[in-house]
């Protein structure tokens, strides 16, 4: 059995840690489809040749073909799949010197997203804020033992760490223009504000 396989629950556990801090009934999860979210804030969305490359190269799974975009993963999902992450950001040259571009970033928001430009700058707004952070969370997500025992499933987790926390900073501060009116969705928002200790990947 593939150990990423075995190893994704407790991955997953360990990210619980590792998302932040939160309270309603927050045992209650079972009613939360966290993998549902990127239906609750719009954002450019449909084909991505890079991101397709990268799960094709390393057995990253999409949710389909009509949605890779970044903000289509789960925070879980990005974050698990190191050699993906770091695959995406080589091929976006987001990375110099094993460090966050953010010239580069917004250079390519800016090219791509030109017609959107709020989203461009709520996305240069959550990499901001996790480009300072970078260096202390991957230390954190690679203290862990379980990553002492998997190196060879696992590449440099920086790129993922980044991915991840940028996913989860563009929810939870999606604007009100942006967030579907749904029930699922506003208890989802309303959950992801208040149980940040229960669900790792809001």
């Amino acid at each position: 059995m593939n150990i990423m396989i075995l190893a994704f629950p407790i991955i997953f556990g360990y990210l619980v840690w590792f998302a932040g801090a939160i309270q309603i009934d927050c045992d209650k999860t079972d009613q939360i489809h966290e993998d549902q979210i990127h239906h609750c804030c719009k954002h450019p969305d449909g084909h991505n040749q890079i991101m397709a490359d990268c799960a094709k190269e390393h057995g990253f799974k999409l949710p389909n073909s009509n949605e890779q975009s970044m903000m289509d993963l789960t925070a879980g999902h990005a974050i698990a799949g190191t050699c993906f992450a770091k695959c995406v950001f080589d091929k976006l040259n987001f990375m110099k010197d094993d460090n966050l571009d953010m010239e580069a970033v917004k250079k390519s928001l800016l090219e791509k997203h030109s017609d959107d430009p709020e989203y461009v700058n709520e996305m240069i707004r959550a990499f901001n804020h996790c480009h300072g952070k970078a260096e202390e969370n991957a230390a954190k997500f690679m203290s862990n033992p379980i990553f002492k025992h998997m190196t060879k499933d696992f590449c440099e987790p920086k790129s993922a760490v980044i991915m991840a926390c940028v996913i989860r900073q563009f929810f939870h501060n999606c604007p009100s223009f942006r967030w579907a009116k749904t029930e699922e969705c506003e208890n989802l928002l309303q959950f992801s504000r208040s149980c940040t200790d229960s669900i790792a990947t809001l």
